[in-house]
């Protein structure tokens, strides 16, 4: 079915959580706070303080709308909608001048040179027509003007224009954002990839060629193939006159604010520089946080395959080498969950059963009530005997070492050649080397013998022997590290990680429940490896 969509435009697509408290400050009003609702509240108490709100969001929409940022997912929206034959238009509640703006900057103007400057309108095929851009002068005009297009759907951020009596009825209403209605015929979004899946289902093949013909214009894309996946982000086989080309979809931002994006684009090109056996970057989009991918073609590493295994750690060596080289550390981040003292895994393991505590599962319950929450309190108490004093310091930097944070076998291809190309950079950045050497003996992807193991981790210390604490570390962590992956491993009981799981394995959608149960049977297994001592 095709439809015709409208869009509101102020804090739905243009999101202005910076802009706002940047431009307080140009005004020279002393507030420390660094969102758009909280400010607007700390103003009103101030004398004048309706006069000091009303200049800000002058000057916000008009002279510094440049300070504004699209909402993540709202590309994509308007690229899924387009690539179906849809029609998409803006309809925008905005006066032409700004309250007590001295430069008269027009807001329409400034509005529309925005959007054409963010890519999302335009002339071309995957871009929003101006002409389809509207601007009311009154809340009443804007909804005349949505009831005259006969809008099939709606989405504004205010609950109070989609309720409107005079709003039209046959128009579908979406409420975005954190605002809650009471009027059940609006659906209430979080996100624009959630509108994207409500309205059309899931991205399919003609939305992935758009995409990629986006972000790469010069290629001649045939044909696309969804892979399925084990992590979190969507994998398309793309088929171009010059051969295949992987594209990357990550997730929703709304949902998992990680970089992952950046993170891999940034790992690849480093990793790429120092000749390391990664898959070329190709070209990504930060709009569409999606990227473009060398295809490699191949076989499964194998964990069990002692050359798989020596070129894994080979890699190892090499990037530990590359990590020394780098001058400053400033050049990347800290890797996702990277634990630097025992208090990190501590609190990462505090707030991940946090977050199951809101599951009413009795199984699950069970497993930590009765086994994961004793283990834990057991080891800790090992874990600072052990340490003593350096449970609480923080690992000393010369000791770092650049890491995947989810590197293994499992994230690894064998090509026809015998050699071993290694993918999956979304966790990227510095960490202790003893969680990298324990998180591939503990990976349920890996599935490692303890003979292998122990060869791992005698390579891993020669690798690391200029770190004296790296052994007594390895073996006091160890069992802290293996609590925390019985507990990554009971993600599918949570609603704000399955949504991940989801986006890469479409197959999971049919049994949830069956995926639980197994990842809890798993999540026992790996308890068990809190009770060894590896060294």
């Amino acid at each position: 079915m095709i439809l015709r969509i409208g869009l509101d435009f102020d804090n739905t697509i243009a999101n202005y959580d910076q802009a706002f408290p940047e431009v307080a400050r140009i005004l020279g009003y002393g507030t420390e706070t660094l969102n758009k609702r909280d400010l607007k509240l700390d103003l009103l108490k101030q004398p004048d303080g309706e006069t000091a709100w009303q200049k800000v969001q002058g000057l916000v929409y008009g002279k510094f709308i440049d300070l504004a940022s699209l909402y993540s997912g709202v590309f994509e929206f308007v690229l899924r909608a387009l690539s179906g034959n849809n029609e998409v238009f803006i309809v925008s509640h905005k006066t032409q001048l700004g309250h007590f703006d001295e430069s008269r900057t027009p807001l329409r103007q400034a509005a529309t040179n925005w959007l054409i400057s963010q890519k999302l309108v335009g002339d071309s095929d995957s871009k929003i027509q101006l002409q389809n851009v509207f601007y009311a002068e009154t809340r009443d005009e804007k909804i005349n003007k949505i009831a005259e297009l006969k809008l099939d759907v709606f989405i504004d951020d205010l609950d109070e224009v989609l309720s409107d009596k005079s709003f039209p009825k046959e128009t579908k209403k979406i409420l975005f954002g954190y605002a809650t209605s009471t009027n059940q015929e609006i659906s209430t979004m979080l996100s624009w990839r959630e509108v994207g899946d409500e309205l059309f289902g899931e991205i399919d093949s003609s939305v992935i060629l758009a995409g990629a013909k986006f972000i790469c214009p010069e290629l001649n894309c045939t044909s696309v193939q969804r892979v399925e996946g084990r992590g979190n982000s969507k994998i398309f086989r793309v088929e171009t006159s010059d051969g295949s080309i992987a594209l990357k979809v990550y997730p929703d931002l709304a949902v998992d604010n990680r970089l992952r994006r950046n993170a891999e684009w940034q790992a690849l090109n480093f990793l790429q520089q120092n000749k390391m056996r990664v898959p070329k970057p190709v070209q990504t989009d930060s709009e569409l946080n999606w990227s473009l991918i060398e295809w490699i073609d191949g076989a499964p590493a194998d964990p069990q395959n002692q050359v798989h295994l020596d070129q894994a750690a080979s890699f190892i060596k090499n990037l530990h080498q590359a990590s020394r080289a780098i001058t400053s550390g400033n050049e990347f981040g800290l890797a996702t969950e990277a634990c630097l003292n025992p208090l990190f895994i501590e609190n990462q393991i505090n707030n991940r059963l946090t977050a199951l505590k809101s599951v009413e599962d009795s199984a699950l319950r069970e497993f930590i009530d009765e086994d994961l929450s004793p283990t834990l309190a057991r080891s800790i108490e090992n874990t600072r005997q052990l340490m003593l004093d350096d449970y609480d310091a923080i690992l000393d930097q010369k000791y770092w070492t650049l890491s995947p944070s989810d590197f293994g076998l499992h994230n690894a291809i064998a090509t026809p050649q015998g050699d071993l190309v290694f993918f999956d950079f979304e966790y990227f950045g510095w960490d202790d080397p003893v969680k990298l050497t324990a998180d591939v003996c503990l990976h349920p992807g890996m599935s490692l013998a303890e003979s292998a193991q122990q060869r791992w981790i005698s390579e891993a210390k020669k690798l690391f022997a200029d770190d004296s604490n790296f052994g007594m570390r390895l073996n006091a962590l160890y069992p802290l590290y293996a609590i925390r992956w019985a507990l990554i491993m009971l993600n599918e009981y949570r609603a704000d990680k399955i949504k991940n799981r989801l986006n890469a394995q479409s197959r999971m959608q049919s049994d949830i429940r069956g995926a639980q149960l197994k990842q809890l049977e798993k999540a026992k297994s790996m308890l068990k490896n809190a009770d060894r001592t590896v060294l």
